[in-house]
């Protein structure tokens, strides 16, 4: 089984929803797991017979009641099961810290709700050579400090977000054994690593290849329900 998660984003306003909301029947994500993080507006009028409803946030205010926040109490209800926390779009415009991803962690455990901690190096790290440190605090800073369970970790280069680039195939097969070897030295786990920046249907072909990613994290192709039918399609040959 290998993961597909689709992260609307804030992309969709009513009518686009409404019309992708007629096709979801037509997934099929047969043995792999469909996970759908649409915007909060829609999550309680989703026809989600065929995958498992992700939410984009929940609030790192644990236990206290303030306005415009998303606990995790009220996503539960929802039906939620999946929660993206860590995003770099979260870091670099909402100034997302690691103190906020271990409460977002905690508020998402604390009410049944499985993560996605999404971990990546900017352009500049990557070519000063310094991804594998990136990496590996991104990783300690925030899971020295929760509970380790329900969780996955989703590698997403910043410079590949959202750009139409890719990282290259042997980069992300080291960096996502690299991932792997820091959890299984430092908490004797074994999370599912996923891969995400600028997939589509053309390049998830030469993805899927690559033997130790447990799954994907698609953004703006997700947009188009057709794409996801042809991703879903290529992971069922895998």
């Amino acid at each position: 089984m290998k993961y597909l998660i689709c992260n609307f984003k804030n992309k969709m306003d009513v009518r686009d929803f409404q019309k992708y909301n007629e096709h979801l029947m037509e997934l099929n994500p047969g043995e792999n797991k469909l996970i759908m993080c649409f915007s909060t507006p829609y999550l309680l009028s989703v026809n989600h017979a065929k995958f498992v409803l992700g939410s984009q946030d929940i609030s790192a205010l644990i236990d206290e009641v303030v306005t415009g926040e998303l606990t995790g109490h009220q996503l539960a209800s929802c039906g939620v099961k999946y929660v993206l926390v860590g995003h770099s779009e979260r870091r670099i415009w909402k100034k997302e810290i690691n103190i906020d991803f271990i409460n977002k962690i905690t508020e998402a455990q604390n009410n049944g709700i499985n993560v996605i901690y999404c971990i990546g190096e900017s352009l500049k790290e990557k070519v000063d050579n310094k991804t594998e440190e990136v990496l590996e605090k991104q990783i300690k800073e925030v899971l020295n400090n929760v509970t380790l369970k329900n969780i996955i970790i989703a590698y997403e280069p910043v410079w590949a977000i959202g750009t139409g680039k890719t990282a290259l195939k042997d980069d992300i097969a080291n960096n996502v054994k690299f991932i792997k070897q820091i959890i299984k030295e430092n908490y004797d786990l074994n999370f599912p690593v996923l891969y995400g920046g600028s997939i589509n249907h053309d390049n998830i072909e030469d993805l899927i290849e690559i033997k130790e990613l447990d799954g994907f994290l698609v953004g703006s192709a997700s947009l188009d329900w057709q794409n996801v039918v042809k991703i879903l399609d290529t992971m069922h040959k895998d």
